[in-house]
């Protein structure tokens, strides 16, 4: 058995794997991953730009309206992101108590061998999207003045349409493909 390197090299290899498969997917598909963020860009918006005081119950509906897409967008990707031989291997894999327990020590052994690895592309990760973040925070800024006195919260409601439809999508795409190649 020949040892991989473990540590930065390797997270940084694979963070850019996962980078280009992330891009990969947001140019093949931009209309679905702008249809999958228009709804918590549109929510927050709406919730920040509103100037009239919000009666609980509606606050409630609009969370878990939000909370059933989310659940939903993620059911999604990792139904997208595991074809039917990948499902047929992950089901083989998790189908008995014998084959689940060999699959988690196998999983658990690797993440053990790897864990300096893991946590270096998990460090990148939040890297790449504070950095991300502050782009747009910065675009917001050069695109979007100031407040004017009377007009309620305009540039924190464009930062958050901003950020629903870039960050959020991204980050999905970029977890299932980190994921991906964990299991498989």
């Amino acid at each position: 058995m020949a040892l991989l390197p473990t540590g930065m090299a390797t997270a940084w290899h694979n963070s850019g794997y996962f980078w280009t498969e992330t891009w990969t997917a947001v140019a093949r598909h931009p209309l679905v991953v702008l249809a999958c963020g228009a709804l918590p860009a549109a929510e927050r918006a709406y919730m920040l730009l509103e100037t009239r005081p919000f009666p609980r119950w509606r606050l409630t509906l609009l969370e878990g309206i939000l909370t059933l897409w989310r659940i939903l967008l993620c059911v999604g990707l990792v139904w997208v992101a595991v074809n039917s031989e990948r499902w047929a291997l992950l089901r083989s894999h998790f189908s008995a108590n014998e084959t689940a327990q060999i699959a988690m020590q196998r999983l658990g052994r690797y993440l053990g061998d790897h864990l300096h690895a893991v946590l270096w592309e998990l460090f990148f990760f939040a890297a790449a999207f504070l950095l991300l973040n502050y782009l747009i925070v910065l675009a917001s800024r050069a695109i979007i003045p100031a407040d004017p006195p009377g007009q309620r919260n305009r540039r924190r409601a464009f930062l958050s349409v901003l950020r629903n439809l870039v960050l959020v999508p991204l980050a999905l795409i970029y977890l299932v493909e980190l994921l991906q190649f964990k299991l498989y």
